[in-house]
C-alpha cells in the first residue's frame, strides 16, 4: 500500500508539472499553439567549481539549457572543470527551488515573448560564421553552390544554396548551428537571384542538444508546418513561427521548390 502511495504521489507531482508547463498562444485562427510542452520533469542540480576565467569557485548547473529545469537541488563540489559538449554560465549566487516560475524568473528566461528587442540573427551580414552553416548536400559538391551561399541578398555565382538533385533530391536540409542556445521566432527567406530557381515550400526543425534529437515546428494537431517559401528568386518572405523556440540548431527542410531547390533566407530571433 505505502509502495503504491509513493507511485501515485511521484505521477501528481509529474502531472503538476507537465499542467504548468503547457502554455498557449491564442492565434488568428480557431485553437492554441502549445509554447512549451515538457514530457517529463527535469530534475537539475547547482555545483560548484573554478571558474576557468577567474580561478574562483562558482556557482552553475550542468545542464545543455537550465531554462529547462523544472527543478533545482544541491549538487556537488569539483576542484576541477571537466568537459563538456556545450557552455555554462557561473553565478555568485545559488538557488535551490522545485517551483518552476521561481527558476525561470532566477535564470532570467524568456517567457511567451522572449525577445524585448527582435531581430536578424547574422546570416545576412556575416555574425553567423561560415562553418555554422551547413547541408545535406551541395550541387556537384562545387563550392559556388555550397550552403554559405544561403545568405540572404548574395550577390554572385550562385546566387543561393542548390542542393545537388542526383544524389539528394527527396529530403535535402540546410542548417544553422548557433555556438549555444538562442531565441528564434522566424525566417525570411529568397530564391535564386542569378536563375529562376526557388523554395516553394518547407518545414523546420530544431535540436537543443547538439543533434542528438530533433523537434518539428507543429501546429496545433501536431503535424509538421508546411511554411510558405517564394514565387521568385529575389523577393523577401517573411514567416513567423507559431511560438518561439530555444535552441542550439535550425534546420529548413524544403518539401516543394520550382525547377530546383535553391534558397537563401536569414534567421529572426535574438541571442
Amino acid at each position: 500500500m505505502l509502495v503504491t502511495q509513493m507511485i501515485l504521489s511521484s505521477f501528481g507531482e509529474v502531472l503538476d508539472v507537465i499542467l504548468e508547463s503547457i502554455r498557449f498562444i491564442k492565434t488568428a485562427k480557431q485553437g492554441y499553439y502549445c509554447t512549451s510542452f515538457h514530457f517529463q520533469a527535469m530534475p537539475c542540480t547547482i555545483t560548484q567549481e573554478p571558474d576557468p576565467h577567474t580561478g574562483r569557485y562558482r556557482w552553475l548547473i550542468p545542464a545543455v539549457d537550465p531554462c529547462e529545469c523544472t527543478q533545482i537541488g544541491m549538487g556537488g563540489f569539483s576542484t576541477f572543470v571537466p568537459y563538456r559538449p556545450y557552455e555554462v554560465t557561473y553565478y555568485d549566487t545559488f538557488l535551490i527551488s522545485s517551483d518552476p516560475g521561481e527558476i525561470q524568473q532566477w535564470l532570467n528566461c524568456p517567457g511567451d515573448s522572449p525577445c524585448s528587442v527582435e531581430g536578424t540573427l547574422g546570416m545576412e551580414d556575416g555574425r553567423i560564421p561560415d562553418q555554422s552553416i551547413t547541408a545535406s548536400s551541395f550541387f556537384r559538391n562545387l563550392t559556388a553552390f555550397g550552403p554559405v551561399r544561403a545568405r540572404l541578398n548574395l550577390k554572385g555565382n550562385a546566387e543561393a544554396w542548390c542542393n545537388d538533385d542526383v544524389t539528394d533530391n527527396i529530403s535535402p536540409w540546410i542548417q544553422v548551428a548557433f555556438n549555444g542556445t538562442v531565441t528564434i521566432t522566424g525566417l525570411i527567406t529568397q530564391g535564386r537571384g542569378d536563375y529562376d530557381q526557388w523554395v516553394t515550400e518547407y518545414r523546420v526543425t530544431n535540436s537543443r542538444n547538439g543533434g542528438q534529437s530533433w523537434n518539428n515546428v507543429t501546429d496545433v494537431d501536431g503535424k509538421p508546418i508546411g511554411f510558405p517559401g517564394n514565387n521568385d528568386g529575389n523577393t523577401v518572405v517573411t514567416t513567423r513561427f507559431p511560438f518561439a523556440l530555444r535552441t542550439r540548431i535550425l534546420r529548413i527542410r524544403p518539401t516543394a521548390w520550382y525547377v530546383h531547390c535553391s534558397m537563401r533566407f536569414e534567421v529572426i530571433g535574438c541571442y
